[in-house]
């Protein structure tokens, strides 16, 4: 298929990422990489534009995913093995399968993501658009940190995703470097991740007074917004008071924070694939080994006291307590945006994880309307591109999929391997029918 400037996507069913159902027999005009006009089929009988007749097709709006790492690693264990030009050059593979998969934008947490948002910018380039937040801010042994290696060699050359800062001055500095490498907006780590022994989730791992500092750094920079790992809601009131803009992770939200987070229009992006399946999904197999290997029993107080409840007990129990917050943040406004958190893509594929995110929102109580709203129209907020992305109407860029399944119906549909037949990024055919057009 060969378009031209100004075209037509004739004969469709259009979804405009607004949250309802397919409107049929539409026309999507399409001039200078814009859309230049949404109307019905028939508006277009008489009109010379260039046709392109999808007969049972939906145009909708590229998806979004708000909350990945494109570390160019395959693995954890791989981590500060690989040196750091090899791993840009592999995370370029990793952003082209999310194109595949659909995704023509994300959000990236990493130094990679800095570097291929210039490459994709640039003509003859193909890729996602890339919202860039550069590395994260973490605080010496918070989550990120790789523990196992000499701190100062391995932080400063070969931690694509973590910026070590501790105290209010050291914060704030941080945050002036990495906006200064060309990033988006600054991502830190308030709490824990579950991921080393020094590394509980619940624990705080920045003070309030740092919180302030990172947050009012960054807004000194007009359209800088904040995201947030947390997963201790007590922490997220804070964040929220500080001035963030959206809080990562279904484990940080609670019903206390309803009504704050929709005074202060805070977004939630809530990992849910990742927190309700980390067992099945990660913590098996060669990730269970290598924990098992490296990580020592290192808090006596956490491994000599017998626990009355067992792990798989503690775990079901947590990922009960985590639908249940969902389903009070799906059933009580809040704005929730899509996000895989996919970073190791052994355990977590680029672009097929983001699918699977898609099925537990909707498996955790959105309807497939509000999944693919997430996915789209709200993502675009959260990436500070509402502006340009995320629906099909006039004045949007032309980033858009045809598909030949009508996702409204179920969002798992997107896991079959031939749903999407085009994939548009302004105006431009980018993938044609899994064919990339490089």
């Amino acid at each position: 298929m060969k378009v031209g400037k100004r075209y037509a996507l004739t004969d469709v069913s259009v979804i405009d990422g607004n949250g309802g159902k397919p409107v049929n027999n539409q026309a999507v005009i399409i001039n200078d990489g814009y859309i230049e006009k949404v109307c019905p089929a028939d508006e277009l009988n008489d009109d010379p534009i260039e046709k392109i007749s999808l007969p049972g097709k939906y145009v909708m709006p590229g998806l979004i995913d708000s909350h990945v790492h494109t570390l160019g690693i395959t693995d954890l264990k791989y981590w500060g093995q690989i040196e750091y030009s090899a791993a840009l050059t592999y995370s370029y593979s990793q952003a082209l399968r999310m194109l595949k998969y659909g995704f023509t934008s994300v959000r990236d947490i990493s130094e990679n993501g800095v570097y291929l948002k210039r490459a994709f910018n640039m003509p003859g380039v193909t890729g996602p658009r890339i919202v860039a937040c550069g590395r994260g801010l973490n605080r010496t042994g918070g989550h990120a940190d790789v523990t196992l290696y000499n701190e100062l060699d391995f932080e400063e050359k070969n931690n694509m995703v973590a910026y070590r800062a501790d105290g209010a001055d050291e914060c704030r500095k941080a945050v002036r470097r990495i906006l200064r490498t060309g990033a988006d907006q600054i991502k830190f780590w308030a709490t824990g991740g579950g991921n080393n022994f020094i590394d509980r989730y619940t624990d705080i791992h920045y003070s309030e007074e740092e919180i302030r500092a990172i947050c009012e750094e960054a807004k000194l920079i007009e359209g800088t917004k904040v995201l947030v790992h947390c997963e201790n809601p007590e922490l997220s009131k804070i964040c929220i008071e500080a001035g963030v803009d959206s809080i990562e992770h279904c484990t940080g939200y609670a019903p206390f924070l309803c009504d704050l987070m929709k005074e202060k229009d805070v977004y939630l992006v809530p990992t849910m694939r990742l927190l309700t399946k980390w067992v099945e999904d990660v913590v098996t197999g060669d990730f269970e080994a290598f924990l098992n290997e490296t990580i020592p029993k290192f808090f006596q107080r956490d491994f000599l006291i017998p626990s009355a409840v067992s792990k798989e007990e503690q775990d079901q129990a947590e990922v009960e307590e985590v639908k249940a917050a969902f389903r009070h943040a799906v059933e009580n406004g809040i704005k929730i945006g899509l996000g895989s958190d996919t970073c190791f893509e052994k355990l977590m594929p680029y672009g097929w994880y983001g699918v699977l995110e898609m099925e537990s929102m909707q498996e955790c109580g959105m309807s497939p309307e509000q999944v693919i709203c997430s996915a789209t129209k709200i993502n675009s907020e959260i990436l500070g591109l509402e502006n340009a992305l995320g629906t099909v109407e006039e004045g949007k860029l032309a980033d858009l999929l045809v598909i030949n399944q009508d996702p409204t119906e179920d969002v798992r549909v997107f896991q079959n391997d031939d749903i999407i037949e085009y994939i548009f990024m302004g105006g431009e055919l980018v993938v044609d029918h899994g064919r990339m057009i490089l």
